[in-house]
């Protein structure tokens, strides 16, 4: 589990660093998981040490949960006063969030398919 921490972790200091060194106007993180996108591809997601850590990492997903619920408590009032914008900017992203993992599970189903052959 360490070494896939390590790349982890590596692959978000490398983005990190393009991103001040270039000016990018991308978030560091998503170009390190870009990285370790491109890793992946390269070595056919023949990763274990990298699912090993994401699955550990998968774990401790509801933690991050409790600080965000003490925010929105603490916010109750901002939140009530504006509900409306709230729904629909939810419902619009749940929606466009599922149409893009349908359309990602296709296109890899597709891409599966092709390098079995």
């Amino acid at each position: 589990m360490i070494p896939g921490l390590v790349l982890l972790l590596g692959c978000q200091l490398l983005g990190e660093a393009l991103v001040v060194l270039t000016g990018l106007p991308v978030p560091g993180s998503v170009v390190g998981m870009a990285m370790v996108l491109v890793a992946m591809i390269l070595r056919a997601g023949r990763m274990p040490q990298v699912r090993q850590a994401g699955n550990a990492m998968l774990m401790l997903v509801p933690l991050l949960l409790v600080p965000i619920s003490v925010g929105v408590m603490e916010q109750w009032d901002v939140l009530k006063a504006a509900w409306l914008p709230l729904v629909v900017a939810l419902v619009v992203s749940v929606v466009l969030g599922m149409a893009a993992t349908v359309w990602t599970i296709r296109l890899m189903r597709r891409w599966d398919d092709r390098s079995d052959t």
